[in-house]
């Protein structure tokens, strides 16, 4: 039993929140863009320091504001594992985890937001650098590396040594050590070069001491590396601890650096609000991306047919399935708001996937996302639908050429036979070409309906005209069409909007097949008056 499309796996991300495995995926035009701004900041930048020290004007700040749930987190997490990219190490800091937002709990998060592999990186360019300046006679770099008489008597080498304390095989003196990096760096670029060599990182006491330690992390990156640091934080809000690190991360201009600073436009008001001087140096930001169009429904197919392409290994997602997917999607969220952003359109595709992948379901059917809907959103209702139509149907409906004028027009007639057959109307015993239809109701009046329905608005107004010269013939014509126009005298315009329509169509779907239960009579005849029919 295979996933639908022929995937081996459910392809959409189940977690509430994006992770790094899920961010790999990036999808839809407007999020590719404000990618491309971001790596195009990091390139212009490292092209203006390759080769050179860097200095506190090399350093870059970046806003990304929009809604929940428009994909921000995702974006960020997206850049941070980009692996194509050689010139970036990132840190992503989560600021909704910490609390309370002291520069201490902040700088601890932007330490364990890096990865491994950076002080790891680092930890081997300091040792080697401590090497070689024992190979050329520096008595303090070979104490701190540990290298006595005895191994030179065993005839290890010092390059052996500086290894075993590399890949931990044994610590370097840490006394020994300290009076090397005193003599070798200033005060913050020698604790943190301590705490990379041993792997703990000493606490902070105050602004200080955090502002010089993120500078020695980013010069030693840039200088030894190559590479430009990307400070990510997520959900900035406006409390005062926030407030106020961000202002001195940006007035310290972190050299060979970029801060990307990411929150909603609700937020970004309650700064504005709270914090004058801060809000000024957000507007005077380097680049502003505003993911306006994210949720938009264009947007949120290309974000869900790319999850589906990238697991696609065998190429059986082809343009005829996309696209039939996609109008599905674009069904969804035009009817429903709730699903109208990312999070909520690829949790309810990664329960469809999972629904499919029970029915053995080739791909995502109507009758997949309408058991999907069931379980995962129970008591959601077609918003304005009297009878009640299942999603599946309405997705059906909706997608299909089905709301043509002749078929509305056949739909009409069944509603009408159905209410002569329960004997609410009198139906005509002759047919007039004026009408639609011709009935009368219990008092003896007699009712004329025409469906004025073209693509063609133009055309329907044409067409409504020469309808009512023919109000003379019943007592009362009605007029039932998509077109706004005023309401007449001579007749009762009943604008048919998308609910009328889809329940005018699923009840003529079920007369015609006889399916039609004793419950839904009630249903039907509240359709009915809501088009004049009784």
């Amino acid at each position: 039993m295979t996933y639908p499309y022929g995937l081996k796996t459910n392809p959409y991300p189940s977690s509430p929140t994006p992770t790094e495995q899920d961010a790999k995926i990036l999808g839809g035009t407007r999020h590719i863009e404000a990618k491309e701004t971001i790596t195009e900041c990091i390139s212009d930048l490292y092209k203006k320091i390759t080769r050179k020290n860097s200095t506190d004007n090399d350093f870059r700040v970046i806003t990304l504001v929009q809604d929940v749930g428009s994909g921000k987190t995702h974006l960020a997490l997206h850049v941070k594992t980009l692996k194509t990219r050689q010139d970036i190490v990132t840190t992503y800091v989560d600021l909704s985890t910490i609390s309370p937002k002291t520069n201490e709990s902040i700088y601890n998060a932007l330490i364990h937001g890096f990865s491994k592999e950076l002080f790891s990186d680092l930890k081997q360019k300091f040792l080697m650098q401590m090497c070689d300046k024992a190979q050329r006679g520096d008595p303090l770099a070979k104490r701190a590396l540990g290298y006595g008489i005895i191994d030179k008597l065993k005839g290890v080498t010092l390059k052996q040594k500086t290894e075993d304390i590399i890949y931990d095989k044994q610590l370097a003196p840490k006394e020994s050590l300290e009076r090397y990096l005193g003599a070798n760096y200033d005060s913050h670029e020698a604790v943190l070069v301590k705490n990379i060599i041993f792997n703990s990182f000493d606490k902070i006491s105050n602004l200080d001491d955090l502002l010089g330690r993120i500078t020695a992390v980013s010069k030693f990156s840039h200088n030894l590396l190559g590479k430009v640091i990307l400070f990510e934080l997520d959900e900035v809000d406006s409390q005062e601890g926030t407030m106020e690190f961000i202002k001195s991360l940006i007035n310290a201009h972190i050299p060979a650096s970029v801060l990307l600073l990411i929150t909603t436009p609700s937020a970004y008001l309650d700064i504005q609000k709270a914090n004058a001087s801060v809000f000024d140096r957000l507007e005077k930001a380097n680049y502003k991306i505003d993911l306006a169009g994210a949720n938009s429904v264009d947007e949120l197919i290309e974000i869900a047919i790319e999850y589906i392409k990238d697991a696609d290994k065998t190429e059986k997602f082809n343009k005829k399935e996309q696209q039939d997917l996609a109008a599905k999607i674009r069904v969804l969220c035009d009817e429903f708001p709730e699903f109208r952003n990312v999070r909520s359109i690829i949790n309810i595709l990664n329960h469809a996937v999972e629904v499919a992948h029970s029915l053995s379901a080739p791909e995502i059917t109507e009758n997949v996302i309408d058991e999907t809907v069931k379980h995962t959103y129970p008591g959601l209702k077609i918003r304005g639908s009297i009878m009640e139509v299942p999603i599946s149907e309405f997705i059906k409906i909706k997608r299909s050429s089905g709301a043509t004028e002749h078929q509305i027009k056949q739909a009409l007639s069944n509603l009408v036979n159905y209410a002569h057959e329960i004997g609410n109307i009198s139906k005509a015993s002759k047919a007039n070409p004026s009408f639609d239809v011709v009935f009368s109701d219990p008092f003896g009046t007699k009712i004329g309906i025409t469906v004025v329905m073209d693509d063609n608005h133009a055309k329907n107004f044409e067409t409504i005209s020469n309808v009512l010269k023919s109000s003379a013939f019943v007592d009362k014509l009605v007029i039932l069409t998509n077109t706004s126009v005023p309401q007449s005298n001579q007749a009762t315009i009943v604008t048919m909007d998308k609910s009328k329509l889809v329940d005018l169509l699923y009840f003529s779907s079920k007369y015609t097949e006889r399916k039609l239960d004793e419950p839904e009579t009630e249903k039907v005849k509240m359709l009915a008056k809501t088009i004049c029919v009784i």
